[in-house]
């Protein structure tokens, strides 16, 4: 079983998309708050996956964060949702990232397996 970490800053939306995950026998940790920054260093997760859908800066600086460390790179990062001119800027920034639909998310963490 994989371990997700999701990013989704708002609550009630971030309970709504990590339904599915779990449902699909996933263990998913996750974080929405923008006032206190989520501790990854001691628990690394096996994926990390992003909303796009609400601020997708915040979400983005997490990505950076978790592959400017070398020993990080090998987990991948899918970033998910979003609007189309916020999910070109994150392509310029994290050419390496996967990037799906919300609707797809499910089918594209079955294809890392």
């Amino acid at each position: 079983m994989k371990r997700i970490f999701f990013i989704h800053f708002h609550e009630a939306g971030l309970k709504e998309k990590i339904q599915p995950l779990k449902q699909a026998g996933y263990k998913v940790d996750y974080h929405f708050s923008t006032e206190i920054t989520a501790n990854l260093k001691d628990n690394l997760p096996d994926v990390m996956v992003i909303s796009l859908d609400r601020l997708p800066s915040h979400g983005r600086t997490y990505a950076e964060w978790l592959w400017e460390a070398k020993k990080r790179q090998h987990i991948p990062i899918i970033f998910c949702g979003g609007k189309p001119e916020k999910i070109i800027t994150v392509k310029e920034k994290l050419p390496k990232a996967i990037f799906c639909s919300n609707e797809k998310l499910l089918a594209t963490l079955e294809k890392l397996k």
